[in-house]
């Protein structure tokens, strides 16, 4: 191969070709790695912060909503928490050991009376019973004293029941139902508490405290606080006319609802804590008794339904000092209203025998209709 001389390559390009000292070393260039490491710590610990910060934000802006709405509250059982289980809130119960509180707790039905069921054989007076034995645990564990209408699976009338709570001198009378929709497919749930049509202050006062523990536990849908009957105010449960205390008639969602079964399922024990605590705060808030539980009234707590004519009493046939004397009648109406209730088992001696509600032979000698354990 030819190779040009400078001369020729000179006169071909114009100038002198150019050429590299090979004694000439190649400049090196230096890496500042302790540079490059402090930069990608930085970056990372940026990334990290702005991570954190969506975060916070997004958890402040879930929280307001939840707190905004009832509806969105996330369940203790879908959540898999129980706010009264949680140690750093059990010192709310711990602060009463001896509340000067007598509470009767009455679970529905019983006995041959079933109440209402589901498809799958789930019974009413099961459940009532239920959670009316974790109440009465949870009541005695903060010294209140408790009286049961019932603690195994036994028929009780009406008037039996709110005797129990009228002669035993209860300052409260709580009971426990749960409802039932006989509608195919239909989704009807939820919790409320019924109090006597003359909406009682007191009544009311306890019924609105223990609706308020048992939506902070999460429930399905606070129905609240109604009085009267179902579609009729004019009308009452017996039992919040019958009993001279104020009287709270509980009805602890739908048997027919899967949502209420699950929810009764993963926190009877929460529930019952929250009823219990609902009763005593009421109790502290109308100055029943003071913040240490001790007793601040004397006697009997007795509901202003009695003023409105609206409680007729229950005593026992043995217990002359338990009934009231003839000035305790306003008149002969009221007494009508006592005799209303007292021959259910006789449905031809009951002038409500016509009146639109079924009395049924249950074939053991009582004949029921369907308000007469409610």
């Amino acid at each position: 191969m030819y190779k040009m001389t400078d001369e020729e390559f000179y006169e071909v390009y114009g100038r002198m070709p150019r050429r590299t000292d090979p004694k000439k070393k190649k400049k090196k260039v230096k890496v500042y790695w302790h540079r490059i490491i402090i930069a990608l710590i930085i970056l990372a610990l940026v990334i990290f912060g702005i991570v954190k910060l969506i975060s916070f934000i997004a958890g402040k802006v879930k929280g307001g909503k939840e707190e905004e709405s009832s509806s969105s509250k996330v369940s203790a059982a879908e959540s898999g928490e129980d706010y009264y289980a949680a140690p750093e809130n059990k010192e709310k119960d711990a602060q009463f050991h001896n509340v000067e509180l007598t509470v009767c707790i009455d679970p529905a039905h019983g006995g041959f009376d079933n109440g209402t069921s589901d498809d799958s054989g789930r019974l009413e007076k099961t459940d009532t019973l239920n959670i009316a034995l974790a109440l009465k645990q949870h009541l005695e564990g903060l010294g209140v004293k408790v009286i049961m209408t019932r603690t195994d699976d036994t028929f009780l009338s009406v008037e039996e029941r709110a005797a129990a709570a009228n002669n035993g001198s209860a300052d409260l009378f709580v009971s426990i139902h749960r409802s039932s929709t006989d509608i195919e497919g239909s989704d009807i749930h939820g919790f409320e508490a019924w109090i006597n049509n003359a909406e009682p202050e007191k009544d009311k006062a306890f019924a609105q405290y223990i609706m308020a523990k048992l939506e902070e536990i999460g429930i399905s849908e606070n129905k609240g606080v109604r009085a009267g009957y179902d579609n009729d105010k004019s009308v009452n449960y017996p039992i919040t006319e019958i009993t001279k205390m104020p009287c709270v008639l509980l009805d602890m969602g739908y048997v027919t609802s899967s949502i209420d079964n699950q929810l009764l399922d993963a926190n009877i024990e929460a529930y019952a804590r929250a009823i219990g605590n609902g009763i005593i705060e009421s109790a502290v808030e109308q100055g029943i008794i003071d913040k240490n539980g001790a007793r601040l009234v004397s006697g009997q707590l007795t509901s202003e339904k009695a003023v409105a004519g609206k409680k007729p009493d229950v005593s026992s046939e043995n217990d002359s000092e338990s009934r009231p004397d003839e000035s305790s009648v306003p008149d002969d109406e009221s007494q009508a209203e006592i005799n209303e209730w007292s021959n259910y088992d006789d449905p031809s001696q009951n002038e409500n025998a016509a009146d639109g509600f079924e009395y049924t032979d249950d074939g053991v000698g009582y004949y029921t209709d369907p308000m007469m354990t409610e």
